[in-house]
């Protein structure tokens, strides 16, 4: 069948289906008589036209796959938590971080469990030494 603008457009075997395969884009400008569907037939339903898979209510986020293909991606908050853990002067916002992120990694089913465990043990072994320096600074002090 040839359309409006002179290309050539082929319509489906199948009677379900409303869709067109057009020559080349451009090709065809706006639909003739002859390429409009009958009124008789019936009104396709919304299965059988085309639309995007996407679903508009969930976030594009939730529908992006990772991008390396090898699995589930790796928990951003247990990457940060255990580089503020091993920095030493952070190490309580680290072991925070660590608890909060082996959480959402439970949760969400994420990548990073190693990494959030070494920063909740790197934040624990900070903390033993600083308390550990502070009674010692204080027996230098008070008792010596």
């Amino acid at each position: 069948m040839v359309g409006a603008g002179g290309g050539f457009v082929g319509v489906s075997d199948d009677p379900a289906s409303d869709t067109r395969v057009v020559d080349s884009p451009g090709a065809v400008s706006a639909p003739g008589v002859a390429d409009r569907p009958d009124t008789d037939a019936p009104a396709a339903s919304p299965a059988t036209q085309a639309y995007s898979a996407v679903d508009p209510t969930k976030s594009s986020e939730d529908s992006v796959a990772p991008q390396s293909g090898a699995g589930p991606r790796v928990n951003r908050m247990a990457l940060w938590a255990l580089a503020l853990s091993i920095l030493g002067i952070t190490f309580i916002v680290g072991l925070v971080l660590g608890y909060r992120a082996r959480t959402q990694i439970r949760q969400r089913r994420e990548a990073g469990l190693p990494f959030a465990t070494a920063a909740i043990w790197v934040g624990w072994a900070y903390l033993g030494v600083f308390v550990f320096g502070l009674v010692v600074y204080g027996w230098i002090l008070f008792v010596a």
